[in-house]
């Protein structure tokens, strides 16, 4: 059985974080060597488990957002980059290298971010923008995403309000942008 080796899929100096603490004990194998690692094969459940979890928490930002697409837009953002950075041991499994996945796993992994994708491109059809635009400004948010909470992970930034703010600013800024 092949294994993967959360220390070595983790992004460079983000912190570790044990599986056995971030999953519930009924996905977690405890036929595993080590706390950090998980079985590929068991890769499906483990994104499955996070596409949950964030879904429950886009769930809500929705639904205290209303029917304002740009509000929706950056609130699921932050909520996003705050998830990643209260469980880095997700980011390290979103991050893995696709040639490491079967394509069931690939297309459990891209569901996580299915309806932040449709939020982003609801905005932009709202205000006319183009493809290539919608293109360019999802690929910022999400740079600014995973950038946010790569950085806070690692410690180069505080894990507070004031980075979190600096976050929501650069998002809305994209979309000032033409």
């Amino acid at each position: 059985m092949s294994y993967l080796d959360l220390e070595k899929v983790q992004p460079a100096s983000v912190q570790v974080c044990s599986l056995q603490y971030s999953l519930p004990s009924a996905l977690y194998s405890s036929q595993l060597p080590s706390v950090h690692f998980f079985a590929f094969s068991d890769a499906d459940i483990v994104i499955k488990y996070i596409n949950t979890k964030w879904g429950e928490i886009q769930q809500k930002v929705i639904e205290e957002c209303g029917d304002d697409p740009r509000k929706k837009l950056v609130e699921i953002s932050i909520a996003y980059v705050k998830f990643l950075c209260a469980n880095p041991a997700f980011q390290s499994v979103l991050m893995l290298n696709d040639n490491s996945l079967s394509p069931e796993q690939l297309a459990q992994k891209a569901k996580i971010s299915e309806l932040t994708e449709k939020i982003i491109s609801e905005y932009c059809s709202s205000v006319g923008m183009n493809d290539a635009d919608r293109k360019r400004k999802t690929y910022a948010v999400r740079s600014f995403i995973f950038g946010a909470a790569f950085m806070i992970n690692s410690g180069f930034f505080c894990d507070d309000e004031e980075n979190i703010s600096l976050v929501r600013y650069c998002i809305e800024r994209e979309f000032d942008l033409k």
